[in-house]
């Protein structure tokens, strides 16, 4: 698994597979910048682990990540996928995030990241 692509592919791989906190181990710089609707969210991959572990240790039940498209241009180095988030809002009701991430790659890890997303959709269903 030496290229960007694949590297790329089994990022995306893992999110799928629900699989969030090993993607960021294995692929997310030691400084990756981190961005949430061009705002600075979190700097260095340990501070998004720790976000990421607070926000699933929140969680019910595991968080789906439903992929639905990607692109990778290897000699820059930029990527993007756009996907779908499926979890169990505070008041126990399904909720959605579509969201998109553009990547910066470089050296075989993501060393910025950039979601851009409206606000979290209520599916209305309870869920217990």
């Amino acid at each position: 698994m030496n290229t960007l692509r694949a590297k790329f592919e089994n990022f995306a791989r893992l999110l799928a597979s629900g699989k969030p906190l090993e993607a960021i181990e294995r692929y997310y710089g030691d400084e990756v910048l981190v961005l949430e609707n061009r705002k600075l969210a979190r700097a260095g991959k340990e501070a998004c682990l720790a976000h990421e572990r607070e926000l699933l240790s929140q969680q019910p039940e595991p968080v789906s990540f439903k992929v639905l498209k990607s692109a990778l241009d290897e000699k820059s180095g930029h990527a993007f996928l756009e996907y779908v988030l499926r979890f169990v809002g505070p008041d126990g009701r399904a909720m959605r995030l579509d969201q998109v991430a553009v990547q910066r790659w470089s050296a075989g890890h993501i060393v910025e990241e950039r979601f851009y997303y409206e606000g979290v959709v209520d599916e209305g269903e309870e869920r217990e």
